[in-house]
């Protein structure tokens, strides 16, 4: 078993303490020997695993968004429709959105405050090449439109169901997303 493989676990374990003490204090009320309390490990260990608050931020942000990535991974790698597909990775992105509530782009901010933007473009460029797939393949199967712009298609997917701040809702808000993306607004 290599060391990553051992140590693996409680590298988790103190990401998902440190989003646990996020939503319960909030980025200005992180403090690594809270981290270390919710982990259950020493403060020491923490050092182990993160040089610092922003390196430990900065794991947790592409911690958790590549989980969410590799969720919509494979979803878009089923067999099912382009609609059932879509409808599923709308629902991962909602649920992604609610669960950050807003921190995402302040924890971004303080774990890359030298360059943001190119941390965040990497992070995105993954995204956009999996729903570019997920178009592509739509197309392929005669479900989505031939003359859409793939990739502009998928950057619109992307931009749909981020605003965190209204209430709506889920399944209904989800339907609604759905409706409006695949049959449009206009007559």
């Amino acid at each position: 078993m290599t060391v990553e493989a051992r140590t693996a676990p409680k590298r988790e374990a103190i990401l998902e303490a440190t989003i646990r003490v996020l939503r319960d204090r909030g980025l200005s009320g992180l403090k690594v020997e809270e981290v270390a309390r919710e982990a259950e490990v020493g403060k020491g260990t923490v050092y182990l695993y993160f040089q610092d608050k922003q390196d430990l931020l900065k794991a947790l942000v592409e911690h958790h968004t590549f989980s969410y990535y590799r969720k919509v991974e494979e979803v878009v790698s089923r067999s099912g429709s382009f609609r059932d597909r879509l409808a599923e990775v709308l629902r991962l992105r909602v649920a992604w959105v609610e669960e950050w509530r807003g921190l995402w782009a302040a924890v971004a901010r303080e774990a890359h405050p030298a360059d943001t933007t190119g941390w965040l473009k990497g992070m995105h460029e993954h995204y956009q090449h999996l729903l570019e797939k997920l178009v592509q393949d739509g197309k392929a199967r005669g479900e989505v439109r031939a003359e859409l712009d793939t990739s502009l298609t998928a950057a619109s997917i992307a931009a749909l169901a981020c605003n965190p701040q209204l209430e709506f809702p889920r399944e209904a808000y989800l339907e609604h997303l759905l409706g409006v993306l695949l049959k449009g607004v206009a007559l």
